[in-house]
């Protein structure tokens, strides 16, 4: 084993530095620690992971820290980047093997012509609160207020805009929409008053709801169907790496089971991977979207049709595609997966 290896030599290079305080000794010892992690690295596959601050990445958090991607000769790296739109360009680029996107995103890009699909959703929606100032009293005073998004065409614009319709609102000509690049942003404009209204996850919402703020619609109370942060690929990689693909879905899915069997592990991973400090936030963010995870992630086909006609309000042209969710995702890996169990 390679860890054992290193371990071995680290614990006889100790001793012999301890007994002789050589130069040369240290140099070969430092040298020879330093191949041994190469070697080691060099057995891995490196994949690089593409999120964002979306709690609904913890399986790929958890299956990295629990050394699930490992057994299967992935050395899986997690990488944020902010926004679907910008995940999404690097998947079809190449930049990125795979990385969790909204459906938005993908629909988007690939009725555009652009090569990807999503393989598997670990959620059905996020727990999304449209959480006002105090002084808003209905979802009429919100009318020619600010909101804001990570970016436009992410997930949280679909939140939103699927939030304000709950209440009444138009999200085209009702509020002003802004870009603000990602969560802590968008919290800190609704706190200092730059923003009136916001879509946001159990995470960032947990502060106002602890102080009471109005709370207009919690769409996890809703029939929404959104696939948030699904695992997406392009299928040029699908079929050049199949192996690839169904390896980095069983250490996923076995991700998903471990973050319901043992919320501890999940809250240590949550805490790592979103530097947050605040234990309350931790706890209940975790609870929250293990209570959400699937233990079978399929896409599902409803909330790509949901998606697609949101994108009609704009673009009717995206009509052709109700009822035909088979550009959008690629089913054939994740199944393979599942009838192994």
């Amino acid at each position: 084993m390679p860890y054992l290896q290193a371990r071995f030599e680290f614990n006889v290079c100790a001793g012999l530095m301890s007994r002789f305080k050589s130069a040369t000794l240290i140099a070969v010892c430092g040298a020879l620690l330093l191949l041994s992690q190469k070697t080691s690295a060099q057995e891995l596959k490196r994949i690089y992971y593409g999120t964002s601050a979306s709690p609904a990445h913890l399986p790929v958090w958890v299956a990295r820290d629990a050394g699930l991607f490992a057994r299967h000769g992935l050395n899986v790296e997690p990488v944020q980047v902010r926004g679907g739109s910008l995940i999404t360009l690097a998947i079809i680029t190449g930049d990125l093997p795979f990385s969790g996107v909204g459906a938005e995103s993908v629909v988007a890009a690939r009725a555009a012509g652009g090569d990807v699909a999503m393989l598997a959703c670990p959620i059905d929606a996020d727990p999304v609160y449209l959480i006002t100032r105090p002084e808003i009293k209905s979802p009429a005073d919100l009318k020619g207020q600010g909101s804001a998004v990570t970016r436009y065409g992410s997930s949280t614009h679909f939140y939103l805009r699927s939030a304000l319709k709950h209440v009444g609102l138009d999200p085209e000509r009702d509020l002003i929409v802004l870009q603000l690049g990602a969560g802590p942003e968008i919290v800190a404009a609704l706190e200092t008053g730059r923003i009136q209204a916001a879509a946001l996850t159990t995470r960032y919402a947990i502060p106002f709801l602890e102080r009471g703020w109005p709370v207009l619609v919690d769409l996890s109370k809703t029939d929404l169907v959104y696939p948030a942060s699904c695992v997406t690929s392009s299928r040029a990689f699908i079929r050049a790496e199949p192996k690839t693909t169904e390896d980095f879905l069983r250490a996923y899915v076995a991700g998903i089971h471990l973050i319901q069997k043992d919320h501890l592990f999940a809250e240590k991973s949550f805490s790592k991977w979103l530097r947050e400090k605040d234990p309350v936030i931790v706890k209940k963010s975790v609870a929250a979207y293990a209570r959400l995870f699937k233990p079978a992630p399929v896409v599902p086909d409803k909330g790509i049709e949901n998606v697609v006609r949101d994108l009609m309000r704009k673009r009717p042209e995206f009509k052709e595609y109700l009822g035909w969710p088979g550009p959008f995702r690629e089913n054939g890996p994740l199944e393979k997966v599942l009838l192994e169990k």
